[in-house]
């Protein structure tokens, strides 16, 4: 492990938020390239923009509680709007009737809760003038391909200026979400080593994610990976070297706030699948789309109350642990603290006994995290049919009917 990435691996959860002036037609942050709309009718949203309910303090309270240790700010979006006082364009907040910068209240509040700070940075820009389209561009979704009044070295330099400002004037920022490198272009776009080299100077502890290219061989920028809305199979392997990462999730079906969509996942869902990232030493990053009020949307707060009753009583196991080397049984996720400390997710409701392989002769004891109370090691039948490394437990009854339980099993030494 990368010192400098502990933290980040320590943590495990974060909160995204996807914000900006999109949720005022409450549609989707890629409603301006879904419904063609021009410029002109989109930057009316910018002039209609006051989120007067916006509580940051009230955020990260939100986020803490849910057992969240990171954020990560859409600082710009696609669209080319800035959620904080840029210097290099008059398309930002504090241009809005709002008018103050969003980006240092939100800051503010999460790092005085003592969250870890993370800004969300579009390498892509639809209203920018020399930014060149591809063909998830408004202006190149039709097949176009060439631009010719269009200058990219005026873009780049454009991006240079307002990562330099987001790395100066909000103090210490732990993360760079890159967004994102398109199948239609190349690294060389953003010239991706110099970009690095300025973010490192500038920010020496700062993870980069690994969006600043689309493929990530053979040369692969930024510390960690972001795979989305999926949960891989395995630990990402780049270059035969496992990858540092974190999968980014939406609580329905949209990033940015859409007021039609009611598809929310579960509180387990979301358990499980953080369960299943820390289980292969990934993150969980999930996402909020708040509204253009400044309300995270009530079904997302209730979903992150539930979350957070489990991580009180579970967190133990899933900050600051490893991917373990043994085989769960199906159904199950294991995390490790330490040599001789395993935690057993149950995210399945258990039909009878379970079947431990490679434990057997190896265990200590295990215990139910929740109430202390011992699992007996069943050793007196039914060893015939199992596997000479096979161990075979009886866990409570009660277990797993309407949430998700641990067991804590202790290693014998050495073993």
């Amino acid at each position: 492990m990368n010192d400098k990435n502990r933290w980040f691996n320590d943590a495990r959860f974060g909160m995204f938020i996807h914000w900006g002036i999109y949720s005022i037609p409450a549609q989707g942050e890629w409603i301006r390239y879904h419904n063609d709309i021009s410029i002109k009718d989109y930057d009316k949203y910018a002039e209609q923009f006051n989120p007067v309910d916006f509580n940051p303090a009230e955020w990260a309270d939100i986020a803490w509680n849910a057992g969240m240790r990171y954020v990560v700010f859409t600082t710009k979006h696609h669209d080319g709007f800035c959620m904080y006082d840029s210097k290099h364009t008059d398309f930002k907040i504090t241009n809005t009737p709002y008018g103050k910068d969003i980006t240092a209240e939100l800051v503010a509040a999460f790092r005085a809760k003592g969250i870890k700070i993370g800004f969300y940075h579009s390498l892509v820009d639809w209203r920018h003038p020399h930014y060149i389209p591809d063909g998830e561009h408004p202006d190149g979704k039709q097949g176009q391909t060439e631009f010719p009044d269009r200058d990219l070295t005026i873009y780049r330099e454009y991006l240079y200026k307002q990562v330099e400002q987001l790395l100066t004037e909000y103090g210490k920022i732990d993360l760079l979400f890159f967004d994102y490198t398109s199948k239609y272009k190349e690294s060389s776009e953003w010239q991706a080593e110099k970009l690095l080299e300025l973010i490192y100077s500038l920010q020496p502890d700062i993870l980069v994610n690994d969006r600043l290219s689309y493929d990530k061989t053979p040369v692969f920028y930024g510390d960690y990976c972001t795979p989305e809305i999926s949960l891989p199979n395995q630990q990402p392997v780049i270059s035969d070297k496992s990858c540092d990462w974190e999968t980014c999730m939406t609580m329905n079906e949209n990033w940015g706030y859409n007021a039609t969509d009611k598809a929310f996942k579960n509180s387990n869902t979301v358990v499980r699948s953080l369960i299943h990232c820390s289980s292969m030493n990934g993150n969980l990053l999930l996402n909020i789309g708040p509204d253009a009020m400044g309300k995270i949307p009530q079904e997302s707060v209730d979903i992150l109350a539930e979350v957070g009753k489990w991580m009180k009583k579970y967190d133990n196991t899933i900050y600051e642990t490893t991917a373990s080397k043994l085989t769960p049984p199906i159904g199950c996720y294991y995390t490790r603290k330490d040599d001789q400390t395993l935690y057993l997710h149950l995210v399945n409701p258990l039909m009878g006994d379970l079947i431990l392989p490679q434990l057997n002769g190896k265990v200590e004891s295990i215990k139910v995290l929740a109430d202390g109370s011992e699992v007996p090691l069943i050793t007196f039948w039914g060893a015939e049919l199992l596997k000479s490394d096979e161990l075979r437990i009886r866990p409570p009854k009660y277990l797993s009917k309407k949430s998700i339980d641990v067991l804590e099993i202790k290693k014998k030494g050495n073993k």
